[in-house]
């Protein structure tokens, strides 16, 4: 599996978010590792997921549309430093029957792309897959990824 291009140009995204990274998030060398790249990518996709279903805190997803991650796929192509403060992109790839994909990338302040994450997640519960509410599909028809336009 790899990312496409328009995945990595932050004018695609119809979502976007500014992270911080933290001291913690660093090795000896001042780079931010792997876990926190994906930390940082969970946040994204959790605050997404909130925008998407108006929800003000995760008690939401107790109620209704429970959501489950089943696959992400995270590609490193830059390093980033501490201290940065980075801006993800987020939005739908594709709506399916059951689940969706999203596509997350990570901009550093000069606007070059460090990470491409690719994500499925599944509405279900117990352990099994149930089809997406009506709301859940037409809120995600809003946040597809725009994949055509030309590059600026």
């Amino acid at each position: 599996m790899r990312h496409e291009q328009f995945q990595t140009e932050l004018f695609r995204y119809p979502f976007r978010i500014e992270l911080a990274t933290r001291y913690g998030d660093c090795d000896v060398m001042g780079h931010i590792n792997n876990v926190a790249f994906a930390r940082l990518f969970e946040e994204s996709r959790i605050q997404f997921n909130m925008a998407i279903h108006n929800a003000a805190d995760l008690t939401y997803f107790g109620q209704r549309d429970r959501i489950m991650l089943v696959a992400t796929h995270l590609f490193y192509l830059q390093e980033l430093h501490y201290p940065s403060t980075v801006t993800v992109g987020v939005g739908i790839m594709r709506i399916g029957t059951s689940s969706y994909t999203l596509s997350a990338a990570m901009f550093r302040d000069d606007g070059q792309c460090v990470a491409v994450n690719q994500s499925t997640l599944v509405s279900g519960e117990n352990g099994k897959s149930m089809p997406l509410s009506q709301a859940l599909k037409d809120a995600a028809s809003r946040m597809i990824i725009d994949a055509t336009t030309p590059v600026r």
